[in-house]
């Protein structure tokens, strides 16, 4: 008799059918007067139940509260929902409406979240904001009047309703369950493999917490070694620094290019810790965003400051292309600047000696590329300006069939023992974590032997969101 394959790996979307549970969520959005939408852990929409929303009608008609329900909309699509079962998340909209969500579970792995919003808490007492934080335009007393005719539901309320569903979702994995298990083997054998599943179960459900101890032991690991490295090689290199410039005594032509190249190796080696110690922030769930309004070319400059060092060492030309107006815009500088030099540094890896590097920046509105569903019945083309950041070089480039995989962590696409190419492969990992981040995206154009671009894209955000 052959085992029953375990269907741990399947996905959301095929352990449910998604047209028939649409009928289930009307049930209860009508019940409640609460959206309710169901994705995967890809962040696809599997199932929606959604109603006009007047509230949110009239604040896409203003530019600047558009701006903040892009950046909310964005937020709630990649949000990782809560591994705990018993842990609700809530996120609130700058009008005052809450969002609810909750993780999906099966045999003890995390397959997908439900949304639940926005909707009107019957605690608010008023709208938190003022009027000039949301926007200029905005008509106080028109939206207090549309709000009042919205029904208040009390998260209490909601939070029954959440536990009702995914109880209904519990059941439908059951039943997709049992007809794997009657598909594989014969009714007569069906309790024993129930008894051999239970302790399997078991078996994973100890396996996935020990995953998650190791997972942290390895986050607080990495940053407890990454700190204790930056800081003699931040000697190391400052001292060869002092031994170059003739402090210590003058040089010999020979001994300076000994110094030189400790210090190329220490710089080196420095920013692989840094990546590190990035990542270890990243995949511990420890990152934070604090979103500022900054100079956009000052942040571009300073990117290509960090990298300019680098690229005159390995003979790379960087050529800059941005208008000097552009504006400014709201987000993290610290890790946008990361993010950009960190996609400087890779084309200077990959290209070759006398090259030229690019680095092009813009404002742009939205395209059709831009513009398909975000997952909350919203187009994306009616979002803000576009802040378009764009490295390019003309180097080995990346064949198609490996585009997938370059934002994996540690992911090289020559893994051999003699590849050419040093790192750990964390670098677009980071880059795609921070812009994410900030409700943008990264695109990569490239083909084998002829280069790539990498393109930044974020929200122009110039009012609070």
């Amino acid at each position: 008799m052959n085992p029953v394959e375990p269907i741990i790996n399947a996905s959301l979307g095929k352990l449910i059918d998604p047209d028939r549970f649409v009928q289930v969520l009307n049930g209860f959005r009508k019940m409640a007067s609460v959206p309710i939408r169901l994705f995967d852990t890809e962040g696809n929409l599997l199932a929606e139940s959604i109603s006009d929303n007047p509230v949110c009608e009239y604040l896409n008609t203003l530019r600047g509260a558009r701006s903040g329900c892009a950046v909310i909309r964005s937020r709630l699509k990649i949000v990782a929902p809560p591994r705990d079962r018993d842990v609700i998340d809530s996120i609130e909209c700058f009008c005052g409406f809450q969002y609810k969500i909750a993780g999906i579970h099966y045999q003890a792995e995390l397959i997908g979240k439900l949304v639940f919003g926005p909707y009107h808490p019957a605690e608010m007492e008023c709208v938190p904001v003022e009027q000039g934080d949301i926007d200029p335009d905005l008509d106080m007393t028109r939206l207090l009047d549309i709000m009042a005719g919205v029904p208040k539901v009390s998260s209490g309320s909601v939070e029954q309703l959440v536990a009702t569903i995914r109880a209904v979702i519990d059941v439908l994995l059951l039943s997709a369950h049992k007809a794997h298990v009657t598909s594989q083997m014969h009714l007569a054998t069906v309790s024993e493999s129930h008894r051999e599943l239970t302790q399997k179960n078991r078996k994973l459900e100890d396996m996935a917490e020990e995953r998650r101890e190791f997972d942290i032991k390895k986050s607080n690991f990495l940053a407890m070694i990454s700190h204790e490295l930056r800081t003699p090689l931040t000697s190391i290199i400052g001292y060869s620094d002092m031994l170059t410039e003739g402090i210590a005594g003058n040089l010999a032509q020979e001994q300076k290019q000994f110094v030189q190249t400790i210090k190329a190796k220490g710089d080196e080696l420095l920013k692989l810790i840094s990546s590190i110690l990035d990542f270890s922030k990243v995949d511990s769930g420890h990152l934070t965003v604090e979103p500022r309004l900054v100079d956009v070319g000052e942040v571009v400059n300073n990117a290509i400051d960090r990298s300019r060092e680098n690229a005159d060492r390995r003979g790379i030309g960087l050529s800059v292309d941005f208008p000097g107006d552009l504006p400014q815009a709201r987000f993290d500088a610290e890790k946008i600047e990361t993010a950009i030099s960190h996609l400087i540094d890779n084309s200077i890896k990959f290209s070759d000696p006398g090259g030229v590097v690019k680095v092009s920046a813009q404002v742009f509105k939205p395209t059709e590329e831009d513009g398909s569903q975000d997952g909350f019945g919203f187009v994306l083309m009616a979002s803000p300006d576009m802040l378009e950041i764009s490295v390019e070089d003309f180097g080995v480039g990346i064949a198609q069939t490996d585009l997938f995989q370059i934002f994996e962590p540690f992911t090289q696409i020559d893994e051999s023992s003699t590849r050419e190419h040093g790192g750990a492969g964390l670098g677009l990992a980071i880059v795609k974590y921070y812009v994410e981040a900030h409700g943008g995206r990264v695109h990569v154009k490239s083909q084998s032997e002829k280069g790539s671009r990498f393109s930044i894209r974020l929200p122009l955000l110039t009012e609070e969101a």
